[in-house]
């Protein structure tokens, strides 16, 4: 027979009297609290108060009524304010509190919590309306999904207003999907964001169109950024100084603590090209953006450099070339010749790799020496001495990347990139970029061999508009460290509607700018690629505007920096 209600309530009660009864018992010295975040910028997170006699380890029980899940922090001070954040937004969650001291001793809190984070807000040109056509958890890499998400007004950058500008850069939001593709954090920005990583420490690493790297923990509160000292506009207030001319694109730590990041520096050329599609264009002096690599400290020290123009030829060139990218950023006038947009350290062998978009080629250089180990990029314009650097391509379904983004080294050893697969041409060879009807984007796994100098094609996701989408710029994936699984943002959308060309200089047809964009977020297993196990669209209100997911990031918890298992 089970014992009556009356009888488990005294066993309750004597229980817990056990687990004071000793005069060093471990016993909250005041009741916990649970409050709002008071920093607006991240509204979903809470704050819980509580004060213990002694160091302890807290528990926390949560339950809004559909889940339940524990938030376990480190042993700390006596006094703590603690971030709970993976609630649903509206929703009333409930918390059971829990001290642990150091010896094992529990102390329950007595009074359940309870806790409505607010709504997400309701102005759709202030927050995305997202759809979720698929998620199964079951099939997916445990953790919360980060995306950046941002706006832009729709036309040529170069053609925008101020107030028009102002729409597209002073705006983002990192948002939190649960394994639901449900928002259960959210950070807001007053500037444009690119990629999204954790730190060693567990906060949250972004980058700012204003130059600026930037770290934050998980109550949205800064707690350093970095700026370009000598960029064409003032850092933000705080910044610590890089001795850089812009920082861009996704800078990334290092295993030493330090930063990798990109950074593009004019150079005047002359006899430059003035067209990307006619080598007998007229010739010009022109200001050319190049990237330099660079390693800097967190006190932003340059301890690094990698240039481009040190070891390319300025004058091979690839399309888009000559769009507005660095003129819109403080250099009027200025051509992009290799727009770096990715850029990642290989602790396996101490070297670095790094994507260069407009050049088609992903490189990897060897940090001790700078030189060029291997290039995958097509044969085509490279010097004799470069070409002895390509990577020749193994095996039937072999893909070179065109145009492509973000490369990084997978849990296996290989190199997965974004490839937006745009173009699929070279200026001045005769070929003519291939129209969208056969540019739908897709994530590329390579096994390269850098002995044997070789590349093969081990996964790719279907170039298929079910499961693709013609994703211009950007774009970002993942393989994930337990499951394999590839994450892929496809970062710009264009459905049912028809770009009719790549060139931004091309105003008589629709250019990708010109067309609101409905990004998707999947996630894909290798055994079934035709049936991604999540795909989540963000469609702007009423299609008058771009929304674009650069990047995304799966982490286990986003308490990464504060609990333990």
């Amino acid at each position: 027979m089970g014992i009556p209600s009356v009888g488990r309530l005294a066993l309750l009660c004597l229980a817990l009297t056990g687990m004071a009864s000793s005069a060093h018992a471990l016993r909250f010295t005041e009741a916990p609290k649970v409050s709002q975040n008071p920093n607006p910028r991240a509204p979903l997170a809470a704050v819980l108060t509580v004060a213990t006699d002694k160091a302890a380890a807290i528990e926390v029980a949560m339950d809004d009524g559909r889940d339940q899940w524990t938030l376990r922090f480190k042993p700390g001070s006596p006094s703590a304010q603690l971030p709970i954040v993976g609630m649903r937004p509206g929703i009333e969650h409930r918390l059971t509190v829990t001290a642990v001291g150091t010896d094992g001793a529990r102390a329950l809190a007595g009074e359940v919590l309870r806790y409505r984070p607010p709504p997400l807000p309701s102005d759709a040109l202030e927050f995305p309306r997202l759809q979720v056509h698929r998620a199964e958890p079951t099939q997916m890499e445990p953790g919360i999904t980060l995306a950046t998400v941002r706006r832009r007004a729709l036309g040529r950058s170069e053609l925008m207003t101020a107030a028009q500008r102002q729409f597209t850069v002073g705006w983002a939001l990192i948002l939190g999907l649960n394994s639901r593709g449900e928002v259960v954090w959210y950070y807001r920005s007053d500037s444009r964001i690119s990629g999204v990583a954790t730190l060693a420490n567990g906060n949250i690493f972004f980058h700012t169109a204003q130059f600026s790297p930037v770290e934050i923990d998980v109550l949205g509160n800064e707690v350093r950024r970095w700026g370009a000292a000598k960029g064409p506009r003032p850092m933000p207030p705080r910044s610590i100084p890089v001795d850089a001319v812009t920082l861009h694109h996704q800078p990334e730590e290092m295993p030493n603590g330090n930063f990798l990041s990109l950074e593009a520096v004019p150079r005047v050329i002359e006899n430059y090209y003035t067209s990307e599609h006619d080598a007998r264009a007229p010739r010009a002096t022109q200001t050319v953006m190049g990237d330099r690599i660079i390693e800097f400290t967190p006190e932003g020290r340059v301890v690094w450099t990698w240039d481009a123009f040190d070891y390319l030829d300025p004058f091979k060139i690839g399309f888009d070339t000559f769009w507005s990218y660095w003129t819109v950023r403080g250099f009027p006038g200025a051509v992009d010749w290799t727009h770096g947009n990715g850029v990642h350290y290989d602790a396996r062998d101490d070297s670095v790799l790094v994507s260069f978009r407009n050049l088609d080629a992903v490189i990897k250089i060897d940090r001790k020496t700078k030189a060029i180990k291997w290039i995958l990029s097509r044969d085509v314009g490279w010097s004799p001495a470069l070409r002895q650097k390509l990577l020749k391509p193994v095996g039937e379904n072999f893909q070179y990347p065109s145009h492509q983004h973000n490369p990084r080294v997978t849990p296996d050893g290989h190199i997965v990139v974004f490839n937006n697969n745009v173009h699929q041409a070279i200026p001045f060879t005769g070929e003519v970029s291939k129209p969208a009807s056969e540019s739908f984007s897709n994530a590329l796994v390579y096994e390269i061999d850098d002995r044997a100098m070789t590349a093969r094609v081990t996964f790719a996701t279907p170039m298929r508009g079910d499961v693709s989408c013609n994703s211009f710029a950007m774009g970002d994936a993942h393989v994930l460290p337990k499951t394999r699984n590839v994450l892929v943002a496809f970062s710009l959308c264009f459905p049912g509607l028809t770009i009719e060309t790549w060139d931004q200089r091309d105003r008589s047809k629709v250019y990708a700018d010109d067309l609101p964009s409905s990004p998707r977020i999947r996630e894909f297993r290798k055994s079934d690629p035709l049936k991604p196990v999540l795909d989540i669209e963000f469609q702007p209100a009423h299609q008058i505007y771009q929304l674009e997911v650069f990047g995304v990031h799966r982490v286990p918890s986003l308490l990464l920096g504060n609990t333990h298992p």
